[in-house]
């Protein structure tokens, strides 16, 4: 309609009695058309998958503020993969409904020069419903060729949000992460996020150990991430166990948020002394 509207008044503009400024008028006109045009090209919708009914969430894609025409077609293939694959993948691993928060989840893709965050900060945001992504850390990232374009971070985040209070920012993302990618096939980037968090699961557990990081206040978040990372390596499907047996949260303190991940890490490693007492030593007291 407003392209409408505006084609009406470049043709009822008076006309000029200088033929330079009709010119000028009618590129004005085809400008504004131009430009309206590729807005709309540049954002792409989702609301159903090949094969199946429609989508509990819908997914929208806006890449209006990426200027290369190579970058702004994996748009298209990015979104898709978000919302027929990623989508269903943490809907399988964390039985959380999105749509109960989120009915619709956009992502605005930005080159670096219009980034509208402060500079230095994370390339992607996780905005509740949103997310802004630099189109390098996202669409033009390093993909699976046969799979295309997609993420497995900033999504969970909108996922996670259903959680309420979380003891750390990024709490069970190793193995959320690893699941979904290993869920949406991309086995060999699943495979490199395993050997990932078998050194980091080692590394992490000795340095602990060791001292490094006592009295640090992120002692108790790496000793949950080794915990967490050393029972998904011991069976994956423990992933989904880990929200399922996830309490409700009851406060909103550092050491209540704690509290609740260390119950729900003692109850999956069915009651193992040896999990209670490396997360009490490491500055997790409450259970």
């Amino acid at each position: 309609m407003r392209n409408i509207e505006k084609t009406i008044l470049c043709s009822q503009a008076p006309m000029p009695k200088i033929k330079q400024h009709l010119l000028i008028l009618s590129l004005l006109c085809v400008s504004m058309l131009t430009s309206q045009s590729a807005i709309g090209q540049a954002v792409t919708s989702v609301s159903s998958c090949p094969g199946e009914s429609k989508l509990p969430v819908t997914f929208q894609v806006d890449c209006s503020h990426v200027k290369n025409s190579a970058d702004r077609e994996l748009c298209r293939p990015f979104i898709e993969n978000q919302a027929c694959k990623v989508f269903p993948a943490y809907r399988k691993i964390t039985d959380i409904k999105m749509e109960d928060t989120c009915p619709s989840v956009k992502f605005m893709i930005y080159d670096d020069d219009s980034w509208p965050h402060p500079q230095g900060e994370a390339g992607g945001m996780a905005l509740h419903c949103s997310v802004d992504y630099l189109a390098k850390y996202s669409v033009k990232v390093g993909f699976n060729p046969k799979l295309g374009p997609y993420d497995v971070h900033e999504i969970l985040h909108e996922y996670q949000m259903a959680l309420g209070p979380l003891p750390s920012m990024h709490p069970l993302f190793s193995s959320s992460m690893a699941e979904a990618t290993r869920e949406i096939g991309d086995e060999a980037r699943y495979q490199r996020l395993l050997g990932q968090l078998r050194s980091e699961s080692k590394r992490l557990h000795d340095e602990l150990e060791s001292g490094k990081y006592k009295g640090n206040p992120r002692e108790c978040e790496l000793a949950q991430t080794t915990v967490e990372e050393n029972l998904y390596l011991e069976n994956p499907k423990l992933v989904s166990m880990f929200y399922l047996k996830l309490p409700p949260a009851k406060g909103n303190t550092q050491e209540e948020r704690n509290a609740r991940f260390d119950r729900m890490f003692y109850t999956v490693s069915s009651a193992n002394p040896e999990t209670k007492k490396f997360l009490t030593q490491h500055g997790c007291g409450g259970f």
